[in-house]
This record gives structure tokens, sequence and C-alpha cells, in this order.
């Protein structure tokens, strides 16, 4: 009898490790165990002087329609280093019906020109995101060079 009940508790956390593991890979939607994943793509590491950058930021994950993204490129002269371009939009939570589903999020981005790309050196761009209703956040990072 005891066998059975440990039996039988084995298998609920089995079957929940399971359906924890489909959640965060993002195979089944559910609220509380799918993390935002935030996707540059099309971003180079390398590009030249006054050239320019396009690039797509993507959100996948679940939760609500109210949500902030930012994006930041630092040109880094050694310092924390200069903001060369900036995007940031909020949405004003307050005057919208708030839903929740599977995030539907997806940014171009065309930086370049003389005031972007202007100097050889390092730069890094910063993409951050933010559900404002939920809390939910996630980032990324890259680095690229100007030659």
């Amino acid at each position: 009898m005891v066998r059975v009940a440990y039996l039988a508790a084995g298998a609920a956390a089995a079957g929940f490790a399971v359906f924890v593991a489909l959640a965060q890979s993002q195979v089944i939607a559910v609220p509380y165990f799918t993390p935002a994943v935030l996707e540059i793509q099309g971003l180079q590491d390398t590009y030249g002087v006054n050239g320019s950058a396009n690039f797509t930021a993507t959100v996948k994950g679940y939760g609500s329609n109210c949500h902030l993204l930012q994006a930041e490129l630092l040109y880094l002269d050694g310092s924390e280093g200069e903001r060369v371009a900036y995007y940031r939009k909020a949405d004003d939570c307050r005057f919208m019906v708030i839903t929740h589903g599977p995030y539907n999020l997806t940014r171009s981005f065309d930086y370049g020109g003389q005031n972007v790309f202007g100097r050889e050196g390092d730069y890094k761009l910063q993409v951050q995101f933010e559900d404002l209703i939920d809390g939910t956040k996630a980032s990324e990072t890259r680095d690229m060079q100007v030659r």
C-alpha cells in the first residue's frame, strides 16, 4: 500500500515536471510557467563607419497586452558609454482593456548614418521588455564594432 502511494506521488511529480518543461519551452501557453523571451534578429557583429543596422526585436511568451519596450544603443568610449540612439514605448494601461494571451509584439529598428555609427569603436545595444501588468521582464544585450 505504501509502495503504491510512493509510486503515485512519483508519477504525479514527473507529470508536473513535464508540464512545466513544455510551458517553459513554449510548446503550451501557461501564464505562470511561460517566461517572456526577447529575440533580436538581423543584427551583425561589425558595421562600417556611417553604415546602417536593420534588426527586429520580437517578444514571445504569455501575459497582458500592456507593455514597455526600450532599446538603447551606446557608443563605448571607455566609460559608461554615450547614447547614440534611443527608443522607448510604454502603453498607458489606464486607458485600455487589459487582456491576457500570447505576446504579439515585434518592432523593427533602422539605425544608421553619421549620427549613429559616425565613429569607429565598440557599441552596445540593450533592449528591454516589461509586461506592465504582470511584471514579467526580459532583456537582451548585444555588442558590435564599427570599423
